[in-house]
């Protein structure tokens, strides 16, 4: 009886509560919004080390790339950068899915380098 009770008070996780929805990525997208060049951009997801990049993104423009689907695991991720040689990066952060996301349907992670030493990301799908 004793062994019954103990394990109904055993702690739960809270993606056990809230688990993050199946959710597969196909690709992903870098974007440049400033009005110059950044460079030696890269994704790194500490807890796997799982990495990409991109080496140079023009002004206003993006790099892009699709690889075999994998599935999303909710781990965080940090995007570091150089503008005009200066280094800058993100801290460690958690992308979730928004209510517009269709867990039945492929992501990808969309990064966006928005403003001087600032960046951020989401999922997004291609429509149609």
């Amino acid at each position: 009886m004793f062994f019954t009770l103990l394990s109904a008070c055993s702690p739960v996780t809270v993606s056990e509560i809230n688990p993050l929805p199946a959710l597969s990525i196909a690709g992903m997208i870098i974007r440049n919004d400033l009005l110059y060049p950044v460079t030696e951009v890269m994704i790194q997801v500490p807890e796997t080390g799982d990495f990409a990049g991109c080496g140079n993104i023009l002004p206003e423009s993006d790099c892009r790339t699709s690889f075999q689907t994998v599935d999303y695991s909710g781990n965080a991720m940090v995007v570091s950068w150089k503008e005009y040689g200066q280094e800058h990066s993100t801290r460690e952060f958690v992308v979730e899915p928004g209510r517009d996301i269709d867990a039945s349907k492929p992501a990808w992670l969309e990064v966006t380098i928005f403003a001087a030493g600032q960046a951020g990301a989401r999922f997004v799908q291609p429509s149609g």
